[in-house]
């Protein structure tokens, strides 16, 4: 049943990168030229497809437990191990593209990585403190449902800023 359980999380998670590169193709629809260069990045595609797996994981988790009782301990640790790699992977690969990027795009990217700092930073935090409420014996429904909600909150506002008045953000 454990093997079934993270054969499945994988599966799932390969999937996401797969069509990734699609999908990433689609979100940059109506960008200008300098950001048409950006979106077809190798970098940035990877980025983009972590931080849709990320999303798609602290959805699933906050769904499981939204209005449980008790929460699936294996499923919890299994998601928010994901999350953070995710989480991991996704800044790994925005660090790249950066580094790829000319320097007149970095001038322009500035402000806008400025303001997704502090999204990144409270990612960070709520991931610490969803591994730590998951590695409890029993841990608290609400609260694991609450910290995945943040979660959400912070990448949809990633999403946000990165896709402008469009918003592509998550819905939940």
């Amino acid at each position: 049943m454990k093997t079934t359980k993270v054969v499945a999380m994988s599966v799932m998670a390969l999937s996401l990168g797969a069509f990734g590169a699609i999908a990433t193709a689609a979100e940059h629809k109506g960008h200008s030229p300098m950001g048409m260069e950006m979106a077809h990045e190798p970098h940035h595609v990877l980025a983009m497809a972590y931080h849709r797996n990320l999303a798609t994981f602290a959805k699933a988790l906050h769904d499981q437990t939204a209005k449980a009782s008790s929460v699936n301990v294996e499923f919890a640790r299994t998601a928010v191990a994901e999350m953070r790699r995710s989480f991991d992977q996704m800044k790994q690969q925005h660090q790249a593209c950066m580094q790829a990027m000319s320097a007149e795009m970095q001038a322009k990217m500035k402000d806008k990585m400025q303001q997704m700092e502090p999204h990144q930073s409270q990612l960070n935090e709520q991931l610490t403190a969803l591994e730590q409420e998951v590695q409890s014996a029993a841990p608290d429904p609400k609260k694991v449902s609450t910290l995945a909600s943040k979660v959400l909150t912070h990448v949809d506002a990633m999403s946000k800023m990165y896709h402008g008045s469009r918003g592509k953000g998550m819905k939940m």
